[in-house]
């Protein structure tokens, strides 16, 4: 047979096969739903050879799956093209770019990342703090400078009270370099912005501390007195350090503290869940033992990082429901906290996502794919037997967890919750804050103290991947939204802001500030060290 008749009998049997393969794309593009999409099937079991110079084949093979990944994994993505943001465009201008750092044929992965961070960083058109590409988030938090300039109160106008002299830096035992403007002297007056001064309790009143609220590090800032502008030095405040533990717990006569450092509570416990859950279990029940009684109780929450948001549901139910024994009322509350916070949040269904789910969920996750909405369970079976075939891409709602409340029951605990926040405050953590005020009708209090939060919870639910050839990661939220709580709250300041603290305080006023608020002296004693670290 020659080559002319072989080629003409494989056309017939393509032109035989046509109307299969049009059945097949119709049977599969058929009865989609609303909001679902049919996008490519990917293979993401691959191991990234993390080349440290890539030939130009290489990267375009790297931003094609950066294409893929930010559209398929990244929850905030349709949000941002809805803005104006072009992907495809952007993922050109990261292409073009890299190519022109190459050198001799290549271009290193440290250009290729610092373009990835170049273009996106501008053309994002979000404040979302979660997502990081090769080691690098694209967003900066706010967060509060300080002076070492101190102002009272008289009438309506603000007068220089005190000029602070640096704290002594024990482990050096030395003052921290902090040269004062010679020009500025107490007595002077405050003309500049009033939400420049940050009020701070002291006793038998309060006391304004010049600061300012930025996403950028900064050494100096301009304060204006007796309407001339004056350069100060200016800096942020060293922050705790978290302990990553859950262990927290100190008790006085009318106080429980308790400190949630981390929410993935791997650190310190190991990787063994069963292991952790009877760790968790005595916890949580000395938290239900030792609450009895108390007339506050204070969250720290400072340097907590997040993870997942069911860990502070779990330490809120243990002692505002102290009462409640029985594991499956206990379980139910805890779920009526996660769902009702996450209430009108979604999380992105793709074949990249669905397989990071398939993997935890039927393994290390297990127990908690059996606590999800038997609907919601079967969804994902479905999805998982039909990914390649169907590989469906859709928002669906968040809310996970089976449960038959609607309405939290009266609380055992009635008083006041004080949550110490910091800069470093952030997502799942902030979940925490946000569950807090859910009880405020029912006869709690809540209030915040310490400084602004991250403000990274309305891009959450991080997963990995990472790119082929250059190995850089890319850590994308795939939970999208803000429940009606969150907006309405008044504290709550959005991505990047965090929540706004009733009360400022700093690490050398922390402690004082919770004895002035809980008029409980024994906390002097009881909670020393905390300007340290969690206790």
């Amino acid at each position: 047979m020659n080559k002319k008749s072989s080629s003409k009998n494989l056309f017939v049997k393509l032109l035989c096969l046509l109307p299969f393969f049009l059945i097949l794309s119709c049977a599969t593009t058929k009865n989609l739903e609303p909001g679902e999409e049919l996008v490519e099937y990917k293979n993401m079991d691959y191991k990234s050879l993390n080349k440290s110079e890539l030939t130009q084949e290489e990267l375009r093979e790297d931003c094609d799956m950066l294409n893929y990944l930010l559209y398929n994994s990244y929850a905030g993505i349709d949000e941002a093209i809805e803005n104006g943001f072009d992907l495809d465009a952007a993922i050109e201008e990261i292409y073009n770019t890299s190519l022109s750092k190459m050198n001799m044929g290549t271009c290193s992965q440290t250009d290729f990342s610092n373009s990835i961070y170049q273009v996106l960083s501008k053309k994002l058109n979000n404040n979302d703090l979660h997502l990081n590409i090769g080691g690098r988030s694209l967003k900066e938090a706010y967060s509060i400078y300080y002076t070492n300039i101190y102002f009272e109160k008289k009438g309506d106008k603000y007068f220089v009270k005190e000029i602070r002299a640096p704290k002594i830096d024990s482990k050096e035992n030395k003052a921290v370099k902090f040269d004062e403007n010679p020009e500025v002297k107490v007595g002077m007056e405050f003309t500049g912005p009033e939400n420049n001064l940050y009020p701070f309790l002291i006793p038998g009143g309060i006391e304004y501390r010049y600061g300012l609220f930025i996403n950028k590090k900064i050494r100096t800032a301009i304060i204006s007195l007796e309407n001339q502008n004056y350069t100060v030095p200016i800096t942020n405040e060293k922050a705790i350090k978290s302990k990553l533990a859950w262990t927290g717990l100190k008790t006085s006569k009318e106080t429980l503290y308790m400190a949630l450092g981390d929410c993935t509570q791997v650190n310190g416990i190991g990787q063994d869940s069963e292991l952790r859950s009877l760790a968790w279990d005595k916890y949580l029940a000395d938290l239900s033992q030792n609450i009895k009684g108390k007339k506050n109780i204070i969250f720290d929450l400072r340097s907590n990082p997040g993870g997942r948001y069911e860990y502070p549901a779990k330490m809120l139910v243990s002692t505002v429901f102290y009462t409640h024994t029985d594991k499956d009322e206990i379980r139910e509350l805890q779920n009526l906290f996660s769902n009702s916070i996450d209430q009108d949040m979604t999380f992105l269904v793709s074949p990249v996502t669905m397989a990071v789910e398939k993997k935890y969920l039927t393994g290390y996750g297990k127990n908690l794919f059996e606590q999800m909405d038997l609907e919601r369970q079967e969804y994902f079976k479905n999805y998982w037997k039909n990914m390649k075939r169907r590989p469906i891409r859709k928002h669906i709602p968040l809310k996970e967890y089976t449960c038959k409340l609607e309405t939290f029951p009266q609380a055992d605990f009635q008083g006041d919750i004080y949550i110490l926040i910091n800069r470093y405050t952030a997502s799942a953590s902030e979940f925490g804050i946000g569950m807090a005020y859910l009880l405020q009708d029912k006869g709690i209090k809540v209030h915040l103290i310490g400084e602004n939060s991250t403000g990274a919870f309305k891009y959450g639910g991080m997963h990995y991947n990472s790119l082929p050839n250059s190995g850089l990661g890319v850590y994308s939220g795939v939970y999208f939204g803000e429940s009606d709580s969150m907006k309405e709250n008044p504290h709550w300041l959005g991505e990047a802001f965090g929540f706004k603290p009733d009360y400022y305080a700093c690490r050398e006023n922390i402690l004082s500030t919770l004895i002035l608020l809980t008029e409980d002296g024994e906390l002097a004693e009881c909670l020393k060290g905390l300007d340290k670290e969690q206790l």
